[in-house]
């Protein structure tokens, strides 16, 4: 008998409760663990290698990225890939997307940010700031933005079963609306419990 593992997908704030030794660490490196020997499906998405880095600035490549995986234990994680962004994504780690993968984005944005334009070129627009200005106070906080949704957008494209989190913006904000409401989201110590 064949039994299917549950299929996780860990954002960027597992990532951070590990480097950073926060209280979630154990069920996260549990989780991890649980990939390790077959008994759960985990998965990180490939776009948390572009947030911003403790002390600013960004990684330079996907290589750095990977690296940092395996330093923390979690090389053997399969990296989902992302719909590909200008000035955001690693191209060989990202997607060019269908205008139904777009839509589901927009819609994913929409939800969790529902006062912040999914246009970065008219976020900037409305908030006075030249689209160039990527790199900027105000660039870096929609960029935050842009990651989150991706990362569901990657949950949600590659058909996993449950998102983990600390973030409780997730939940709140997705699991009101009626098109997410199916999702399942967890804390990294409730998902230890689905093993």
């Amino acid at each position: 008998m064949t039994t299917i593992a549950t299929k996780f997908t860990l954002d960027t704030n597992c990532l951070i409760a590990v480097e950073d030794n926060r209280p979630e660490k154990d069920a996260v490196l549990s989780l991890v663990a649980a990939a390790k020997d077959g008994r759960a499906d985990v998965a990180i998405v490939a776009s948390s290698a572009s947030e911003r880095q403790i002390g600013g600035g960004y990684l330079a490549n996907i290589g750095d990225f990977v690296t940092r995986l395996g330093e923390l234990g979690f090389g053997h994680l399969e990296l989902l890939k992302p719909i590909g962004a200008f000035d955001v994504s690693f191209y060989d780690h990202a997607i060019y997307p269908s205008p139904e993968q777009i839509e589901l984005q927009k819609e994913i944005f929409s939800a969790l940010f529902p006062t912040i334009e999914p246009s970065w070129s008219k976020h900037a627009a409305g908030r006075g700031v030249e689209p160039t200005e990527f790199d900027s106070p105000e660039g870096w906080k929609w960029r935050n933005k842009l990651l989150d949704v991706q990362a569901m957008w990657a949950h949600l494209n590659y058909d996993r079963d449950v998102f983990v989190t600390s973030d409780k913006n997730f939940a709140r904000r997705l699991l009101s609306k009626e098109r997410f409401g199916d999702v399942i989201i967890t804390t990294p110590g409730e998902a230890l419990c689905l093993l």
